[in-house]
């Protein structure tokens, strides 16, 4: 029963991580003109907020120091060192371009860190960060007996605050609370998410939300695109709680032939962090350089993701199985 569940929740992250490459590849290169993919496709938009609180959901609690340590080798080592590949293609690129100069290549991309919490050009690595201090933060809380409710509704109120002022703050101060937000959510209320009256609250609502109105928070940037800012947590949570409950059905239900898809989904999700630091460096020098229609430059993208990326994953997969 472990196995089939953490399975379920590869499966999840698997999907997940799918559709925030496709949205990326399709947000940059303005498939649907001014419009936000989010928007128009907003199915899967509680993305960003599931991973936040499947971190909260599986979190256990360490002594601060060896809690700390983990997560410095979990996260913040890969984000140095895929952020730092990262940049030498963005120089390459400057280089390329004919814009290679000192402001372009060191003052602009320190302003983007300072700002964004990303080095160029990997901007998914920004979650890496928010997420290393999202724990920090929430095992600090944790420890002084916070109730997990009680900081959730703080940070997103808070996080409702920057927005009305404009977003004052870098952007990471907002990720990073509604990261705690999330978290929390995860922690206090993951382990019931199989109750079947929330489960049929959570459908309806996720329904409701869907037929009369999504709302919709560009989670990085903490920026409003559709509905209403105190009503996208709500939307999120419904989403999130439908969709886990959807993919433990399916894996408990699957057919020998449906396991043939499920699977490689699940293995997808088990390296979903992996796929994340790793599928800028395919979509951001096709967006930045390609002449072509916007369809065709994310055709050319998704190729990209295929023959590149998959490589990268056999051969995480062969050093693991060659590390057991």
């Amino acid at each position: 029963m472990e196995t089939g569940r953490l399975k379920s929740v590869d499966l999840a992250g698997g999907v997940l991580i799918l559709w925030i490459m496709a949205f990326h590849a399709m947000n940059n290169c303005k498939v649907f003109g001014n419009a936000d993919v989010r928007v128009v496709i907003p199915f899967l938009t509680f993305s960003m907020p599931w991973f936040f609180y499947r971190s909260g959901q599986f979190f256990k609690e360490l002594p601060l120091r060896k809690g700390v340590a983990k997560d410095v080798c979990k996260l913040l080592r890969p984000f140095a060192v895929w952020s730092a590949v990262g940049y030498a293609v963005y120089l390459v690129m400057m280089a390329a371009a004919g814009e290679f100069s000192w402001q372009r290549c060191v003052w602009d991309a320190a302003a983007t860190f300072g700002v964004y919490g990303y080095i160029p050009i990997d901007v998914p690595a920004w979650f890496l960060l928010s997420l290393f201090f999202v724990r920090a933060i929430s095992r600090l809380l944790l420890r002084t007996a916070v109730p997990p409710v009680a900081a959730a509704a703080v940070c997103i109120v808070a996080g409702f605050v920057l927005h009305l002022t404009g977003n004052p703050l870098p952007f990471y101060v907002p990720n990073v609370l509604m990261g705690i937000a999330f978290f929390m959510i995860g922690y206090r209320f993951g382990r019931i998410e199989e109750n079947r009256t929330l489960l049929a609250v959570c459908l309806a609502g996720y329904a409701a939300f869907l037929i009369w109105g999504c709302s919709i928070v560009g989670h990085h940037r903490n920026i409003l695109l559709t509905g209403y800012y105190l009503l996208w947590p709500l939307f999120a949570y419904c989403g999130i709680v439908a969709f886990n409950n959807l993919c433990r059905m399916a894996y408990a239900t699957a057919s020998v032939r449906a396991m043939r898809v499920l699977q490689p989904l699940a293995f997808i999700g088990e390296n979903s962090m992996t796929l994340l630091v790793a599928h800028a460096l395919v979509y951001y020098p096709v967006m930045y350089f390609s002449t072509l229609t916007p369809w065709q430059s994310v055709g050319v993208i998704f190729a990209g993701y295929v023959l590149l990326l998959t490589p990268l994953l056999l051969l995480k997969r062969r050093k693991n199985v060659s590390r057991t």
